[in-house]
């Protein structure tokens, strides 16, 4: 991994409410990625399964990747969720959102990725920054003249919807820092202090991954929770505030992926 240090732990729960598990996780460097099947509709496990499959078989582990390896699982992930969908009444489709270690220009990046509102954070030191911004209805509409404003579980880009646009782009790999990357059964228990807190005082990534999974349990646990934790304990570029927000480079000028400020923009949505 060109001298970079990762501790990584990922921990996937069923949670109270549900019988089937409809997440599928990724965790082995370079890749670390959280798909989240649509509720409501038939086979969102299978489309989840079916996404996170797609990087597997086509990033080798154990050594950064590239844009356009990255590029290339993505599209092959459209292809094999939308072959889960075809044929079936409700169809299907899954959110897909994480980090891949890439090499680009010479030095060594993730490369962040979401399509939906599964969600990346970074921790560093004691501050917590949501770096993806949700696809979802609520995030991108204004509330009404009375304050209200769309439920949460509508979801306007999705793989296996009309829209499958993934918002991506660089991020420096620095030592000390904390990614997590979960599905919204965390967000939706634990509010960005807890999850703060945790990160802070948690420890080791496998701590942190069981304690996040076992306190969204404990808050209600009303959909699938899973949680990935990825430490940089070394190799990376040093860091030295946490107020400092890493900078947004450029990724390669790939068709698919590109390099994208996550963005809100009004849109139709599908419940999930």
């Amino acid at each position: 991994m060109r001298g970079v240090e990762l501790d990584f732990a990922v921990m996937s729960d069923v949670g109270q409410r549900r019988a089937v598990n409809e997440d599928s996780a990724l965790a082995l460097a370079p890749s670390f990625l959280v798909a989240d099947g649509m509720g409501g509709h038939e086979a969102g496990d299978l489309a989840s399964q079916a996404a996170i499959a797609a990087f597997g078989e086509r990033i080798a582990p154990g050594r950064p990747s590239t844009v356009p390896e990255v590029s290339a699982a993505l599209d092959a992930a459209r292809v094999a969720v939308a072959a889960v969908a075809s044929g079936r009444e409700k169809g299907a489709g899954c959110t897909l959102t994480g980090a891949v270690l890439v090499e680009s220009e010479g030095e060594l990046a993730w490369l962040v990725l979401n399509v939906g509102d599964s969600r990346v954070y970074l921790h560093r030191g004691a501050e917590l920054q949501q770096l993806t911004v949700d696809h979802s209805l609520r995030d991108e509409v204004e509330p009404n003249f009375l304050g209200n404003r769309p439920p949460r579980n509508i979801i306007t880009r999705a793989l296996g919807s009309a829209d499958t646009t993934a918002d991506s782009w660089l991020l420096p790999v620095e030592t000390g820092a904390r990614l997590l990357i979960c599905s919204d059964g965390l967000t939706t228990e634990l509010e960005d202090e807890e999850l703060r807190a945790t990160l802070t005082m948690g420890g080791r990534a496998e701590a942190v991954a069981e304690e996040l999974v076992r306190r969204a349990n404990e808050a209600g646990g009303r959909d699938n929770v899973t949680v990935i934790i990825v430490d940089t304990v070394g190799g990376g570029r040093a860091w030295h505030l946490p107020s400092e927000h890493p900078s947004v480079g450029e990724t390669d000028g790939d068709d698919t992926v590109t390099a994208t400020v996550p963005r809100r923009r009004a849109a139709g949505g599908v419940a999930r």
